[in-house]
């Protein structure tokens, strides 16, 4: 019986140090999955966050197009107003030549009239803003000083746009 019992120790021996094998590799097993668990976790949280990040980066981008679009809707509607302060002023420029030629042949001394006053011309701009023509009595007196009249006795009274009655 002695060989059976080396034998029945050769076996248990062998036994104990296959379960201490496996035990060994049980525990590795566990810090390996405590590694990837403790990974998976950082990794859902930086999910989160960068999630969270681009929440407020598309929020900011949002506003910013926002923004943007009403530079653009801005930047437009000036651009327009603009061009029609550059019309504005070419009309204003033509009829300011037109007017200052209308004054010359008005002022020239080989002026071909009949000599009288009264066939002085009312200013253009006075009719083209609106204001009533001045009876002739005021025509007469407008012509006998007009070289001498400077532009601002033109306008209407207390500044006002030249819509109302004017030159009278």
């Amino acid at each position: 019986m002695t060989q059976q019992g080396v034998a029945l120790q050769n076996y248990n021996n062998e036994l104990v140090k296959c379960i201490e094998e496996l035990c060994q590799k049980r525990e590795e097993l566990c810090r390996q999955i405590q590694q990837e668990e403790d990974e998976k976790q950082r990794l859902q949280n930086e999910v989160r966050q960068l999630t969270e990040k681009l929440a407020r980066v598309n929020e900011n981008l949002a506003r910013k197009i926002a923004s943007r679009n009403e530079f653009d809707q801005t930047i437009a509607e000036t651009e327009a107003a603009y061009l029609k302060i550059l019309e504005s002023s070419q009309t204003l420029l033509n009829v300011l030549k037109r007017e200052a030629g209308n004054l010359t042949k008005a002022t020239a001394p080989d002026q071909k009239s009949s000599g009288s006053k009264d066939s002085c011309p009312v200013p253009v701009s006075a009719v083209a803003y609106g204001c009533p023509v001045p009876d002739v009595s005021v025509l007469k007196h407008l012509c006998s000083s007009w070289p001498q009249m400077p532009s601002h006795d033109l306008r209407c009274p207390e500044g006002q746009l030249p819509t109302s009655t004017c030159l009278g």
